[in-house]
Order: C-alpha cells, then sequence, then structure tokens
C-alpha cells in the first residue's frame, strides 16, 4: 500500500511538472504573439489552455483521492496539500496567459505602437520567475525559492512604469487609447503571473523549513 502510495505521488509530482512546463510555454507565446505580432500564436495558447484545465483537473481529482484512500503520514499530507495549491495557480497563470493572448490579437488588428518601454524585458523576468518558482518547488531549493521572492519587487515597479507610459501616451495622443488600455492590461496579467510565482516560492520555503513568508512576515 505505501509503495503504491509513493509511486501514485510521484505521479502526480511529474504530472504537475508537465503542467508547469505548459504554462511557462503559453506565457511565452502570448508575449512573443504580441511583440512578434503572430495570431498563430495566439492561436497555440487557446490550444494549449485546454491542456493546462485537463491537468489541472486531473491533478485536482488524483490528490484528493490520495488524501482519502492513502491517510498519508503528516509530512506526504503537507506536500500533497502543497501540490494541490500550486495546481490551482499554475490553472490561473494559465488564465493570465490567455489574457494577454486576447489583448494582444486585440492589438494585432492596428498599427503598431511604440511605447517607449521595455516591455520585452518585463516579459522575460517574468517567465524567469515561473520557471525557477516551478524548479524550486520541484527541487525544494529555499535558496532559489527567496531568489524569486526578491524578484517581485522588480515586476512591481516595471507594471507601475508601464501604466505610466501609457497614460502619458494616451494624453499626448487620444488614438492609442485602445492599444495602450490592452498593453495596461497585458501589464497587470504579467504582474499577477509574477505574483503567483510568488505563491509557488513561499509554499516551498513553508514546506522545507515551516516558515511562514507570506506579506513579508516569517515565522521563527
Amino acid at each position: 500500500m505505501e509503495r503504491h502510495f509513493h509511486e501514485e505521488f510521484k505521479g502526480l509530482r511529474e504530472k504537475l511538472f508537465q503542467m508547469g512546463l505548459l504554462v511557462e510555454g503559453a506565457i511565452e507565446k502570448a508575449a512573443e504573439a504580441l511583440l512578434c505580432r503572430s495570431s498563430a500564436l495566439v492561436a497555440e495558447v487557446f490550444e494549449d489552455e485546454k491542456i493546462i484545465n485537463q491537468l489541472e483537473i486531473e491533478i485536482d481529482e488524483k490528490g484528493h483521492a490520495l488524501f482519502a484512500l492513502a491517510q498519508p503520514v503528516a509530512s506526504d499530507l503537507r506536500l500533497l496539500a502543497m501540490i494541490l495549491k500550486i495546481n490551482t495557480d499554475l490553472e490561473r497563470m494559465g488564465d493570465h496567459a490567455v489574457n494577454i493572448a486576447q489583448r494582444s490579437q486585440a492589438i494585432l488588428k492596428e498599427p503598431p505602437l511604440k511605447i517607449g518601454f521595455p516591455l520585452e524585458e518585463m516579459t522575460e523576468h517574468v517567465k524567469k520567475m515561473v520557471r525557477d518558482a516551478l524548479d524550486c518547488f520541484m527541487n525544494e531549493n529555499v535558496d532559489l525559492a527567496r531568489k524569486v521572492l526578491l524578484s517581485d519587487d522588480r515586476i512591481d515597479n516595471d507594471n507601475d512604469s508601464l501604466y505610466t507610459a501609457m497614460m502619458v501616451l494616451m494624453q499626448e495622443d487620444p488614438s492609442t487609447v485602445s492599444r495602450a488600455l490592452s498593453l495596461v492590461m497585458i501589464g497587470h496579467n504579467l504582474e499577477r503571473i509574477a505574483d503567483l510565482a510568488n505563491n509557488i516560492a513561499e509554499d516551498t520555503i513553508y514546506l522545507k523549513q515551516g516558515k511562514e513568508v507570506r506579506h513579508h512576515f516569517e515565522t521563527t
């Protein structure tokens, strides 16, 4: 029974990792759709979302079945709870990738906009946060988790800078309003993805050290 549980548990972690890779890819495609003006990439994000949603359901069902049937010990119980929570966080990241793709699709219907903001750089930093968050959880790497947390302020600042740049642009040229607002929403979705990556890093620290670091609060 115990051997079967650990085999099922291993399969659950692997499926979560697979889902994480798909989410990371969807974020990249959504951003590239905007930067490269590619409607084909938008369509790929929509297809990826279907797979991500299916994996979220499978992980949720399997995880709750293990809760109910296997009666895991305390350490496995905590890890299983984290997997289910991260499963939800990853699915939400996928939703934000879809939001970015939808906004990109709207922008592609209009002439390119010079925004004077390094959106590609912001996107790369968000993608790295997601990749590092997934890696720190899978490898139970607290040092990497803390690096993820330190990256969050940069994304918040980038989002604020993008918002300010778009407000100035709209005031100077009212014809840019619809495109600029879409870019504001893209920045917001990138910032939310970074917040969800932060959640995974916080969960990793709690899993390994029993320390609560949410809201800059850390237990001893």
